[in-house]
Parts: structure tokens; sequence; C-alpha cells
């Protein structure tokens, strides 16, 4: 009796898992067979629930491994699968195209997946947003891009008299708390290594300032807004990203989890900003669908304890649900998102 009730709302779940399919277009691919492309970090990331949606029949990389079921790309052809899942996001595009070339006549376009179409797409868009900006503007321009980190913007600026700052002290290996951070953090080609609040730059000397994801890990964001109003030049643009809501991480400089729309139109206009653009990044069921798909990472963490493979399966399919619900959404993003992008001119 009791498997029979477990059943049953095992039935109920899946129910509600083909109405968000038909309503959204989220696809069940439940047990079908899969060989899966790319072995390293980010399989690392995504293998129980990797494990618990395919049947795999068989792994596959650019560079070889040593474990059952590996096949060399060129030999994938014959191998009998559903899907190819690539779970690289990043290369995804790159990957598929190679992969159509090896195995030409042997692969549909359709049959070559990524994370994006089992889970759902709920990764950010800030990227791409901050990139169209900085191709906007004027060559020749002066920016400073203010917290700059590893500068991951500097490809972008090529055009652009670009001048990055940072605090410099950031150290990866003393991050103890919070998420997990990458071991490499690299900020000796910085130009201006100096507190933000106080920068050795003149006044009204800049056109441009670059600033994404710094604000969190600020004592006092506001004295950061008031030294940034004071190099732009007027008319000068800030370009400004920072999360609404953030987990523990870059320990022990994280101040605070995130900063709302009205935050931003309180202190940017009482330091002679015009808010011109102040976009979301996400909303609330894609945030709901990272962090539910981050708590095989956290159980493990926290509790010292593996979800099995059915328990994985459960996780699974809520983050499908959110995932089809946040391609319905109107305006979750008032009450969760990621953060906010915005486009702001000194008066």
């Amino acid at each position: 009796m009791g498997k029979d009730k477990e059943f049953c709302r095992y039935m109920s779940f899946r129910v509600d898992t083909d109405v968000i399919e038909r309503r959204t277009g989220v696809k069940d691919y439940y047990r079908k067979r899969a060989v899966i492309y790319g072995l390293g970090y980010e399989y690392r990331k995504q293998e129980s629930f990797i494990k618990s949606e395919f049947d795999v029949v068989g792994y596959s990389d650019r560079n070889e491994y040593d474990i059952p079921l590996y096949v060399r790309p060129a030999d994938l052809g014959g191998l009998s699968f559903d899907y190819i899942y690539v779970t690289s996001r990043k290369l995804f595009a790159e990957i598929k195209k190679n992969i159509l070339s090896l195995l030409r006549g042997k692969v549909s376009e359709n049959q070559i997946i990524s994370f994006d179409d089992v889970w759902g797409d709920f990764k950010h868009i800030r990227d791409e947003w901050i990139r169209t900006k900085l191709e906007k503007i004027e060559d020749g321009k002066i920016l400073l891009d203010a917290g700059a980190g590893e500068q991951k913007y500097a490809p972008f600026c090529s055009h652009l008299k670009y001048i990055a700052q940072d605090f410099g002290k950031y150290d990866p290996a003393e991050c103890k708390k919070g998420v997990s951070e990458e071991l490499k953090w690299d900020t000796s080609k910085v130009n201006i290594v100096c507190d933000i609040i106080d920068m050795p730059l003149e006044d009204r000397s800049v056109d441009v300032v670059l600033c994404t994801e710094v604000f969190e890990h600020l004592k006092d964001p506001v004295l950061a807004v008031r030294e940034i109003s004071r190099i732009l030049k007027p008319g000068g643009e800030l370009i400004l990203t920072a999360p609404f809501c953030s987990l523990t991480h870059m320990a022990p400089y994280y101040f605070a989890n995130g900063f709302s729309e009205f935050w931003y139109k309180e202190h940017l206009e009482a330091c002679g900003f015009e808010i011109r653009e102040l976009t979301p990044d996400g909303n609330y069921f894609k945030y709901m669908a990272q962090e539910l798909f981050r708590t095989v990472e956290m159980s493990e963490k926290y509790c010292r304890f593996s979800l099995d493979h059915e328990q994985v399966g459960t996780l699974s399919k809520a983050v499908k649900i959110m995932s089809g619900l946040s391609s319905m959404d109107s305006a979750s993003a008032e009450t969760l998102c990621f953060g906010y992008m915005i486009e702001a001119y000194k008066r």
C-alpha cells in the first residue's frame, strides 16, 4: 500500500510536469539514451542530475578518459543513442558544430542538446547586456573599470582608453565560507590598486565607469557612488550591476546580499545621476531553479549527505517546473531576481 501511495504521488507530479511541458515547451528527456560529451568541471556540477535524467550509454570528450563507456568523438557514430548531451553551456554552439561535422549524416542537429534544453534557461543575461553597452560607447572614450578583478570585460573595450581599478586583496584560498570559488584569481594586470571610495583620479576626468558585481563587497557602497560621481565628466555614463539577492561569496569581502531598485533610485539620484535604464536579470522562478539545482552541492557541503538517485530526480523535476513557470512569467522580478542592470548618466 505504501508503494501504491508513493506511485500515486509520483504520477501526480508527473502530470503536473506534463502540463508545464505542453504549455511551455520544456521537454521531458527522462530515461532517454544519451552520450555525455564533456567530462570536466561542468560535468562534475551536473553529474547527479544527468544520471537521474538519462540512460547514459557512453561518455566522450576531446581529452581521452580511462573510464567505463568512454568513446572517442570520432567513434560516436557506432553507438545507439537518442541524444548527445553537451555539458558545457559556454562552448555548446562550438561543440555542436564540431560534432555535426565529425558525424555527418549520423546525427541530426536536434539530437545534440544542452543543459538549457533539459532543465531550462536560468543563466544570467548580465554578460551579454554589458557587452552590448560597451560596444556602443564612442571610440577613444576613457573608461574606468571600477572593481575590475580579473578584467573579464576588457576584451570588449579595445576601442576605448581602458583603465582597471581594484583593491587587490581578495585571495580565493582564504574564502572558507559560502559558495565554492575558483582557486585562481589574478589581478596583477590592474592599473590602479586602491580603495574604490578614494581613487587617485582627477575630478571629471573619466567618460564612462563600468562597475559590475562590486557593491555587495563594499562596506559602504554609497561612498563608492559618490566617488564615481566625482570622477565622471558631466554627461558621463555609469554602467552598473549588482545582485538583488546573492549567496555568500568571495568571503570575507562580502557585506551585503543585494540591492533593490529603490536603493538605486534613492542613492544614484542623490549623487547626481539620472537613471536611463534599470533592468532585472532573471526572475523569481529562474532564481528558484538555480537554487534547487544547487541543493545537491549544498547537501554535500553542509549536511555531509549525498542525495540518492530518486531524491535528485525529484529535484530535477522541480527545476523543470520552475523553468517552465519562468517562461510564463510576467513580473515576478519585482519580488526576486538575480540582480539589476543599470545605465545612468551624470547630470
